[in-house]
């Protein structure tokens, strides 16, 4: 067990009320407030992991589960670890007409953040397919693919010695990912807002598309009962 996890230790992570945890992990900064945890005698405050560079937090999972300093000691392996991702949407926000006297600082300030949560994402995918077997995921960009050994993207010397399976589940939430997902009725603007509440019906459609198109009873060959 993790040394902040002991349930002996005096001011630990047990301590912390699930709710509080649950709250402070999706405190996104601009849409809603840090959450202050009290520990011991000292407050702190938190903000979504999403603006650091863990928004996709699958392979930091992986090292909790694994790494010997968290004393959890799972086992490595293909048939270990079933490591599953399920992401709250994309959207590169690409803009061809774009010119260089558009960046002023009202447009950095409301594009910025989201543009390194994407790269963040980007780059969280990259070790676990490099490192897991993975076996569903939409394409990182042009050049890697999506690295799925069964799509052609991975060599098989490359999945000889994978230390987990690994499954990622997203969806585009651009006009022209919502019109693939048969969701065109769908406003862009409304289910890409991390606080819009009247955007729940849509977003629920678009999590039954993406599962009736993605998710398979083959994923989980071997680990569900």
């Amino acid at each position: 067990m993790a040394p902040y996890d002991a349930p002996h230790r005096v001011h630990g992570n047990p301590e912390i009320p699930l709710w509080q945890l649950v709250r402070a992990s999706t405190a996104a900064p601009v849409c809603f407030p840090p959450e202050c945890v009290t520990v011991g005698k000292h407050e702190f405050r938190f903000v979504d992991g999403a603006i650091t560079g863990d928004d996709n937090p699958s392979f930091h999972t992986m090292l909790l589960a694994t790494a010997e300093p968290y004393r959890l000691g799972w086992p490595m392996g293909e048939k270990a670890i079933p490591l599953v991702s399920v992401g709250t949407g994309t959207n590169a926000m690409a803009d061809a007409g774009l010119a260089p006297g558009d960046m002023n600082i009202l447009y950095n300030a409301s594009t910025l953040p989201s543009a390194p949560m994407f790269a963040a994402q980007n780059e969280q995918e990259l070790p676990c397919r490099t490192f897991g077997n993975c076996l569903s995921g939409a394409p990182i960009d042009r050049e890697v693919g999506d690295m799925c050994l069964a799509n052609g993207s991975a060599s098989r010397r490359a999945a000889a010695d994978k230390l987990f399976t690994y499954v990622r589940y997203n969806a585009d939430l651009s006009a022209g990912g919502l019109a693939v997902l048969g969701i065109d009725d769908a406003s862009p603007g409304k289910v890409q807002k991390l606080d819009a509440v009247d955007g729940i019906p849509d977003l629920q459609r678009v999590g039954r598309a993406v599962a009736e198109r993605d998710v398979r009873a083959a994923h989980f060959d071997g680990f569900a009962p």
